[in-house]
C-alpha cells in the first residue's frame, strides 16, 4: 500500500469520524429554544396519540388492565368507611397492579430459562444469483468457464443441550425470582393497606381538629358579642373582646390551616384507592389493643417480623437469588458444554461453469463439546460481577434488616408514650369536666356568669378532642407495629 493510500484512507476514516460525532449532537440550542416555547412537533404529536390509543384499544391481555386500572375515580359518600376503602385499594391501587404484572414478568423470565434447555430448532433459505467468468487459469476446461444461474438453499439445524450448567442454575435462578414477585406482591398488598389506614387515621385526626376549632372559635364569638354588649353597658371594657376576638381570629386561623393538611391527606387517600373521597367518618379501635408495648418486647417484635414481613423475606430470597446467579457464571465461565446438533442442507443450483446444473442434499449430525479455557467469550468472567452482586445482597439484607429493628423499636416506644400522653390527657380533660360542673353549680346559685362557663367548657372541650387524637395517634402507631411485624390484613380495623 502507498502513503498516498494510506493518506487517502485515513483522511475518509477521519471525515467518517466527524460525520458520525455530528449526528450525536442535534440537541441545538435552537431547537431546544424551540421545545421549550413550542413543545413538540403537532404531526408528530398526533401520530403518537394515535399510536397510544390503537395500543390501548386491543383487545388482548391490555384489555383487562383497561378494565382494572382506567376507570375514572369512583365517588365516595362525604364519611367514606374504611373496610370499603380497603377494598378498593386491593382492587385499585397501583402499585398492586404492578405488582401482579412484575409476577407474570417472572414467570415469563423462568418459562424463557427453561426454554434454554429445550431443542433449538431454526429453519433458514437463501435464493441468490450467481454470475462466474473465469479470467485466467491454465486449465482447459476452467477457460470455457461462463455461466448465469441461480441457487436455492433450503436447510434446518436442530442442537440439543446434553450438559450446561449454567443453564440449569439460570432455571433455579428464575425460579427464585418468580418466588421473590410474589413475594414482593404480598409486601405491596401490605403496604398498599398500611398506607390507606395510615392515612384514613391521619384524615380523621385532621377533622376532629377541624371540628374542635370550630366549636371554639364559635364559642369564642358567641363570648365576644356577651362582652360588647356588656361594654356597651358599661359592664366590661373593649380590653377583653378584643382579647377574644384576637384569640378567635388565631382559632380561625388554624382551622384554614389544618382544612389545607385535610385536603391534602384525602387527596393522597383518594390516590391510594383509585376513588374521589370528600370526607372520612369516624374511627374505631379494636378491642384488646391498648398496652400492646406493655406485652411485647422489641426482640419478640423483631422476631415475627424476620418470620412473617415480606420486604425482609424478599430481600432474604434475593441473596439466594444472587448466590445462584453466581454459581451460574461460574459454570458459564468454566464448565464444559456438551451439545448435540444435526443439520440438513438442499441445494439447488441452476447451473455451473461447465453448463449444467445441480441438486444436491447433505446432511450433518454429531455431538460438540466446549470446555472454556480463559476469556472464552471475549467479556471477562461473569464470576467476577457476579461475587459483587452477592456481597452486596448481602448488605442490603443486613441493611434492611437494622433499618427494620431501629423502626420497630422506634414504634414501641412511640406508643409506651402515646399511651403516658393519653392517660393524662383523659386525667386532664375529667378535671376540666368536673370544673365545668362546678362552674355550672355557681352560675346556678348566681356566684358565676356564663362567660367563665364558656371559657371552661371550651378547656374541656380542648381536651376532649386531644385525647381523642391521642387515641388515634396511637392506634396510627399500633397499625405500623402490625405493618413491620407482617401482621397487617384488612381485618385489622373492621
Amino acid at each position: 500500500m502507498t502513503i498516498k493510500t494510506t493518506f487517502a484512507l485515513a483522511l475518509t476514516a477521519a471525515v467518517g469520524l466527524a460525520a458520525c460525532d455530528g449526528t450525536t449532537n442535534k440537541a441545538t440550542p435552537e431547537r431546544l429554544e424551540a421545545l421549550r416555547t413550542e413543545g413538540i412537533n403537532p404531526d408528530r404529536r398526533a401520530k403518537e396519540d394515535q399510536r397510544f390509543a390503537n395500543t390501548l384499544a386491543r383487545a388482548n391481555s391490555i384489555a383487562e388492565v383497561n378494565a382494572d386500572f382506567g376507570q375514572s375515580a369512583v365517588d365516595n359518600p362525604a364519611n367514606a368507611a374504611l373496610p370499603d376503602l380497603l377494598q378498593n385499594a386491593l382492587e385499585r391501587n397501583t402499585d398492586i397492579g404492578r405488582a401482579a404484572q412484575n409476577i407474570n414478568r417472572a414467570d415469563a423470565e423462568r418459562l424463557n430459562a427453561i426454554f434454554g434447555y429445550l431443542p433449538q430448532v431454526s429453519a433458514n433459505f437463501t435464493r441468490t444469483q450467481v454470475r462466474s467468468r473465469v479470467i485466467s487459469s491454465d486449465n482447459a476446461v476452467f477457460q470455457l468457464g461462463t455461466a448465469t444461474y441461480g441457487v436455492t438453499t433450503m436447510g434446518a439445524t436442530v442442537t440439543q443441550p446434553l450438559v450446561n450448567v449454567s443453564r440449569i442454575f439460570a432455571i433455579q435462578t428464575a425460579t427464585t425470582a418468580r418466588t421473590i414477585a410474589e413475594v414482593r406482591y404480598i409486601a405491596a398488598v401490605q403496604k398498599a393497606i398500611f398506607d390507606t389506614t395510615d392515612t384514613y387515621l391521619a384524615a380523621a385526626a385532621s377533622k376532629m381538629r377541624m371540628q374542635e376549632y370550630q366549636t371554639r372559635g364559635a364559642s369564642l364569638g358567641r363570648q365576644a358579642a356577651t362582652e360588647m354588649g356588656l361594654a356597651d353597658s358599661g359592664l366590661a371594657s373593649d380590653q377583653a373582646r378584643r382579647a377574644l376576638l384576637s384569640e378567635q381570629g388565631q382559632v380561625q386561623s388554624d382551622y384554614a390551616l389544618e382544612a389545607a393538611n385535610y385536603a391534602q391527606l384525602l387527596g393522597r387517600l383518594s390516590a391510594l384507592t383509585g376513588t374521589a373521597i370528600s370526607g372520612v367518618g369516624a374511627v374505631s379501635a379494636p378491642g384488646g389493643i391498648s398496652g400492646t408495648e406493655g406485652r411485647m418486647s422489641v426482640a419478640q417484635a423483631v422476631a415475627l417480623a424476620e418470620k412473617n414481613n415480606p420486604e425482609i423475606l424478599a430481600i432474604a430470597m434475593s441473596v439466594v437469588e444472587a448466590d445462584l446467579a453466581r454459581k451460574g457464571a461460574m459454570a458459564a465461565d468454566f464448565g464444559p458444554v456438551v451439545d448435540a446438533f444435526a443439520n440438513i442442507e438442499r441445494e439447488t443450483r441452476g447451473g455451473s461453469r461447465f453448463g449444467g446444473g445441480s441438486k444436491t442434499q447433505e446432511m450433518t449430525a454429531g455431538v460438540q463439546v466446549t470446555i472454556p479455557l480463559f476469556n472464552a467469550r471475549g467479556d471477562g468472567l461473569r464470576t467476577l460481577n457476579a461475587n459483587v452482586d452477592l456481597r452486596s445482597a448481602v448488605v442490603d439484607y443486613h441493611a434492611t434488616r437494622r433499618e427494620l429493628e431501629t423502626r420497630i423499636a422506634m414504634t414501641l416506644e412511640r406508643m409506651k408514650q402515646l399511651s403516658t400522653a393519653s392517660g393524662q390527657l383523659s386525667q386532664a380533660y375529667r378535671a376540666a369536666q368536673a370544673n365545668v360542673q362546678s362552674e355550672r353549680d355557681l352560675v346556678a346559685s348566681g356566684q358565676s356568669n356564663d362567660l367563665v362557663l364558656a371559657a371552661r367548657q371550651r378547656l374541656a372541650s380542648q381536651l376532649q378532642v386531644q385525647a381523642e387524637v391521642q387515641r388515634v395517634e396511637y392506634l396510627r402507631a399500633w397499625n405500623e407495629l402490625q405493618y413491620l411485624t407482617g401482621a397487617l390484613n384488612t381485618n385489622a380495623l373492621r
